[in-house]
C-alpha cells in the first residue's frame, strides 16, 4: 500500500487544532468537535482512496461504501472492519441531530488516534494487515 496522501497530515493537524482550540474564530465546543470529526472523515476517505487506487485505479469512481467493502480484499479483514466502523462513527459525528448529543472531545481525540493508526496500517506495503501470516499458495 502507498504512503499516506499529501493532504492527510494537514487534515489530521486541522482536527487537532480544532480540538485544542488553536484555530481562531467563534466556534463552540460542539462545533469544534464536529469540525474535527469532519476533517478526520475526509482524511480517512483520502487514505482509503490512496490505498485502493494504487492497486486498482478503476475503484476511484465507486462510492466510499463500496471502496470500504473492497478494502477487505486489499488490506485484510481487521483493517477493513476498523475503517468501516470508524467511517460510520465519523459520519454520525459530523451530523447535527437536535435530539442527540454530538461527539465529545474525548471521542474525537480517540478517533484522531485511530485515523493515525489506520494511516500507518494502510501505508505498510504488502504486510498482512489483519495480523495473520500470509498463506503460501
Amino acid at each position: 500500500m502507498p504512503a499516506a496522501p499529501a493532504g492527510f497530515t494537514a487534515l489530521v493537524a486541522t482536527a487537532g487544532a480544532l480540538l485544542s482550540e488553536t484555530l481562531g474564530g467563534p466556534l463552540t465546543p460542539a462545533g469544534r468537535a464536529r469540525g474535527a470529526a469532519y476533517a478526520l472523515r475526509i482524511a480517512l476517505e483520502a487514505l482509503v482512496d490512496a490505498a485502493l487506487t494504487a492497486r486498482e485505479p478503476g475503484l476511484r469512481k465507486v462510492s466510499m461504501r463500496a471502496k470500504i467493502l473492497c478494502l477487505r480484499h486489499y488490506a485484510g479483514a481487521d483493517v477493513a472492519h476498523r475503517v468501516s466502523a470508524l467511517w460510520n462513527a465519523l459520519g454520525a459525528g459530523c451530523k447535527y441531530h437536535h435530539d442527540e448529543l454530538g461527539p465529545s472531545h474525548a471521542q474525537v481525540h480517540a478517533w484522531r488516534e485511530t485515523v493515525g493508526a489506520l494511516g500507518t496500517a494502510l501505508a505498510t506495503p504488502d504486510a498482512p494487515a489483519d495480523g495473520h501470516a500470509a498463506s503460501a499458495d
